[in-house]
């Protein structure tokens, strides 16, 4: 990912595939490389609930290695004169969909609803991102991003993973843009945003591009 230039990314259940210890050493060997890696960004791990009834060893080598790697609830990336904060967050879903995970999770939505406080809070930024392994689904009630996107109207923007949805537009609710490009590597998606008078964002451009030998 640092590689292709990405900038933040997120936990997605799979990530859990190879057990506690597979993560740990996964994060750990990402550090040590002396690679370019993207910044990390989950707000919704519930390390005080884990603490208060005593950290297991896979706990442990997770916490080692999210310390040792420096991941956050969010980050501040700038971008020529614009400064976006870019908080992420792990589904509901996603956790019923890794059997292996040792973590637990704190309700997504108001976890992100806390994050984006201390960020309004503590940051001077011009729009707020979350990167979301929560996904959207046909029922728009069950839909774990488009509640999201109206529970906290002050995301500008939610990029969507998990549920390997293509998002030919944009799902929008108020001022809040969720976006998703499928699964597996198989699209590029692009989008520019202009700033409004009053602060927020309107998206100018939406492109799904395939990734194809070409």
């Amino acid at each position: 990912l640092g590689y292709l230039g990405c900038d933040v990314t997120t936990l997605g259940n799979h990530e859990f595939d190879y057990r506690s210890r597979g993560l740990a050493d996964m994060l750990t060997a990402a550090k040590n490389s002396g690679e370019t890696v993207p910044s990390l960004v989950v707000c919704n791990v519930d390390w005080d609930s884990m603490e208060k009834n005593g950290l297991s060893e896979g706990q442990k080598q997770i916490q080692s290695a999210f310390e040792n790697y420096g991941v956050k609830d969010y980050v501040v990336v700038q971008k020529g004169d614009v400064k976006i904060a870019v908080v992420g967050v792990f589904g509901v879903d996603a956790l019923k969909c890794a059997p292996t995970c040792e973590l637990l999770f704190k309700d997504p939505v108001e976890s992100v609803k806390k994050t984006v406080e201390e960020i309004k809070k503590n940051e001077t930024v011009d729009m707020i991102a979350c990167v979301s392994h929560s996904g959207t689904w046909e029922d728009e009630s069950k839909s774990e991003d488009e509640n999201l996107a109206k529970a906290v109207p002050d995301l500008d923007l939610i990029l969507s993973g998990h549920t390997h949805t293509t998002l030919e537009e944009p799902i929008v609710h108020g001022d809040t843009y969720v976006v998703s490009c499928g699964e597996y590597g198989k699209n590029l998606g692009e989008l520019s945003m202009t700033q409004k008078a009053d602060g927020r964002w309107e998206m100018t451009s939406y492109e799904i591009v395939p990734v194809t030998t070409d």
